[in-house]
C-alpha cells in the first residue's frame, strides 16, 4: 500500500533524522562508485535505543549494513581503494589491526557520523557499517559511550551502557535536601558516580555474560573462534546473498546485532563461505557455513564421457 504525505508513522515510531538521510545516501553513492559492477546491498537498517531509568528510551541512533562481493579479478578494488574513496569524499579514515589473518578492517569519521570498513579473507565479503549520532527526543543529554550495535561487548543491565550510577548521572550527588546528598554509589569499590554493576565500563562482565547466556540455554563456548562447528547450507549463488540471509537470523537469546566475520576458501569444485561473529545481546559465539559456486557463477558441469573406441 502507498503512503500519503499526511499520514504519521506509528506512536513510539523515531522520525528519521537528516544525519540518516544523508550517511545512507554517502555509503549507496561511495560503494556503488566502488562496485559499478557489482551494486552493494542494503543487508539491514535498524536504530539502537538508548535509555535511562525507564523502559521508555530517550533517544535513538541509526545504523545501515551493507554488503559487496570482493571479487577476485585484477579491476576489483582493494581494500586501499576503500579507504582512499572515503578518504576523497571527506571523512577521516583510519586503519585499525583486526586480529585475524588475511581481514582488513577500518573505521572511518564524518562529523558525527561512523563507518565501520571491514574485507573478510580470501576477497569474499566486504562490509560497511554506518552509524548516526544517538538524536534524542526531548532533552539533549550528551553521547553515551556506545549503544547496543557499536559495543564491543554485552551491554550492562543496570546502567545500559552509561557507565555511570544512573540515579546520581554520574555527579555522585543524589538530589536531597539543596541537591547536597551523597549518592549511594560513592562508598562503593566502583567509585563516585560510576555503576556499581559493570565498575563504570558499561559492559557486563565475562562471568555476567556467561550467566546470561545460561539463562537462554546456550553453551558456554570457551574458545575464541567457531570455525568448524557450523554444517555447510546451499542455496546462495553469492556471498552477499548469503549474508542477507545471515543478517536476518537472530541469536538464541532473541538478539540479532552481531559483528560479522568472512571467510572465503575454495572446497572442491565449489566455495566454502563462513560467518564468523559474537551476539551483542548475550555474548555467545554464533557461526554459519555457506556453499557457493564459484564466483556466483554454475559450477560447470562434468565433461560427457568420450565415445567408446572400436571394438
Amino acid at each position: 500500500m502507498t503512503g500519503t504525505a499526511d499520514e504519521q508513522p506509528p506512536r513510539g515510531t523515531p522520525v528519521v533524522p537528516e544525519c540518516a538521510v544523508w550517511l545512507k545516501g554517502q555509503l549507496l553513492e561511495i560503494t556503488a562508485a566502488l562496485y559499478p559492477d557489482r551494486r552493494p546491498v542494503v543487508v539491514r537498517e535498524w536504530t539502537d535505543p538508548v535509555r535511562l531509568r525507564d523502559p521508555a528510551p530517550v533517544g535513538h541512533r541509526f545504523l545501515f549494513l551493507l554488503g559487496a562481493d570482493g571479487g577476485d579479478s585484477s579491476s576489483s578494488p582493494g581494500f586501499d581503494d576503500l579507504l582512499n574513496a572515503f578518504a576523497a569524499a571527506g571523512w577521516t579514515v583510519r586503519r585499525r589491526s583486526p586480529g585475524h589473518p588475511g581481514e582488513s578492517e577500518a573505521t572511518a569519521r564524518h562529523q558525527e557520523c561512523d563507518v565501520r570498513v571491514y574485507e573478510g579473507s580470501g576477497r569474499g565479503l566486504v562490509t560497511f557499517t554506518g552509524w548516526t549520532p544517538v538524536v534524542y527526543t526531548e532533552r539533549q543529554l550528551r553521547q553515551p559511550p556506545f549503544t547496543l550495535s557499536t559495543a564491543e561487548g554485552v551491554l550492562c543491565d543496570d546502567c545500559h551502557g552509561w557507565g555511570v550510577c544512573l540515579d546520581c548521572e554520574g555527579r555522585a550527588y543524589s538530589g536531597g535536601s539543596g541537591g547536597y546528598g551523597r549518592c549511594w554509589c560513592v562508598g562503593n569499590n566502583a567509585g563516585p558516580g560510576r555503576c556499581v554493576e559493570c565498575g563504570g565500563s558499561g559492559l557486563l562482565t565475562a562471568k555476567e555474560a556467561s550467566w546470561k547466556r545460561r539463562q537462554y540455554g546456550l553453551a558456554d563456548a570457551d574458545s575464541d573462534d567457531t570455525s568448524g562447528g557450523a554444517p555447510a547450507e546451499s542455496g546462495h549463488d553469492s556471498n552477499p546473498s548469503a549474508f542477507i540471509e545471515v543478517g536476518r537470523r537472530t541469536c538464541g537469546c532473541g538478539e540479532f546485532r552481531c559483528f560479522w566475520r568472512n571467510i572465503l576458501t575454495e572446497a572442491g569444485d565449489h566455495l566454502l563461505s563462513r560467518f564468523l561473529g559474537t551476539c551483542q545481546g548475550c555474548a555467545a559465539r554464533r557461526s554459519y557455513a555457506f556453499t557457493l559456486p564459484f564466483r556466483g557463477t554454475a559450477v560447470p558441469a562434468a565433461p560427457p564421457p568420450p565415445p567408446p573406441g572400436p571394438r
